[in-house]
């Protein structure tokens, strides 16, 4: 049987995809999804904020103390001297894609313009063959409008469109007002494929310690009703590439 597939223009094996996971954070988990029949692999997110985060807490770390004596000046070497930023995860997409014959699809996480347009060069640069643009963004501000948070995604995606070459793919989330009208305008504006759904992460609240609780549970298989039902409705009127996400527990 002819499984042979293209997903945003990437020939494919078979329609099968490894999703973002802890086995993509290490060249021996990529060697093993590849092992496993996986016909592409999409890496675990870069996150923006994560990497200005840590490097803010080590430059304050770093000049904590150093006006107090001039002799701590030379307590630490230069911040140029340790790997600050994303080059360990470029790193591993070099190796990775040098180790496996699967395309590699990174997947990247911005707070800011210049974040999404850097490292999506970058990430191409490291010769990832796709990318997929996470945006992962629950929108709690009263102020802002439905129609100003879809055309940050539409502003996201052609940021990045227009400095890469590889194709690129929307993690999208399920609550756009209309969904269907929000996937054929980023078809329109370039998307190579969509990614049917992303899921928000909901912590609980422990009202005896007032404290906030992080979970951690697993989609069920009932939630691939959703991306399909979307996928069925989308099928044919866009010409993006659809993927399912969400609710796959098994082989069956």
């Amino acid at each position: 049987m002819d499984l042979t597939t293209t997903y945003m223009g990437l020939e494919l094996q078979h329609p099968i995809v490894a999703s973002a996971s802890p086995l993509s954070e290490s060249l021996d988990g990529i060697r093993r999804l590849e092992d496993g029949g996986a016909a592409a692999i999409v890496m675990f997110s870069l996150f923006e904020e994560q990497i200005r985060h840590e490097n803010e807490a080590f430059s304050h770390l770093m000049e904590s103390g150093t006006l107090s004596f001039a002799e701590s000046l030379n307590y630490f070497p230069a911040v140029g001297s340790y790997p600050l930023g994303p080059d360990n995860y470029l790193d591993l997409i070099r190796r990775a894609a040098e180790a496996v014959n699967a395309p590699l699809i990174a997947s990247l996480n911005c707070v800011t313009n210049e974040g999404w347009a850097d490292y999506a060069q970058q990430i191409e640069q490291a010769g990832a063959k796709g990318l997929e643009l996470n945006i992962y963004s629950i929108e709690a501000d009263l102020d802002v409008s439905g129609a100003e948070v879809e055309q940050r995604y539409l502003d996201i995606l052609s940021t990045v469109k227009a400095g890469v070459r590889i194709p690129v793919a929307l993690k999208l989330s399920p609550f756009f007002s209309a969904m269907g009208h929000m996937a054929k305008r980023l078809d329109q504006a370039g998307a190579d494929a969509l990614v049917l759904f992303n899921r928000f992460y909901q912590p609980d609240i422990d009202i005896t310690g007032l404290e906030v609780a992080p979970t951690l549970e697993l989609s069920s298989a009932s939630e691939i009703r959703l991306p399909l039902l979307w996928i069925a409705l989308l099928h044919g009127k866009i010409n993006a590439s659809l993927g399912a996400s969400r609710g796959v527990e098994g082989g069956r």
